[in-house]
């Protein structure tokens, strides 16, 4: 499983398993990442992407040609998909020196 964000030109950013293809990138259950405030301030979510579609759980293929960038989550947003959609195990964060 290989956890990305892709951000298309649009300024939409969704969170799945990618896999690149010659013709643009699949993601299999991917998800949209948005901003909900909150009284603590903005807090990441995430809302489901397209999951009524037949090919949610399988992939579904976006263009090269709408994305403007593919990254790599910061651990904790990657955490936080994974205890719902993938294996449940999480990564640790680095325990800082005293």
């Amino acid at each position: 499983m290989t956890i990305k964000l892709i951000t298309f030109k649009t300024a939409h950013t969704i969170l799945g398993d990618v896999t690149e293809l010659p013709e643009g990138f699949k993601v299999k259950e991917p998800v949209q990442v948005i901003m909900q405030p909150s009284k603590e301030g903005p807090v990441m979510a995430f809302a489901p992407f397209l999951e009524y579609a037949d090919e949610f759980r399988t992939g579904i293929t976006f263009s090269r040609d709408d994305i403007l960038c593919v990254t790599t989550p910061v651990r904790e947003l990657g955490n936080q998909y994974n205890q719902v959609f993938g294996s449940g195990i999480t990564i640790a964060s680095a325990i800082p020196k005293v």
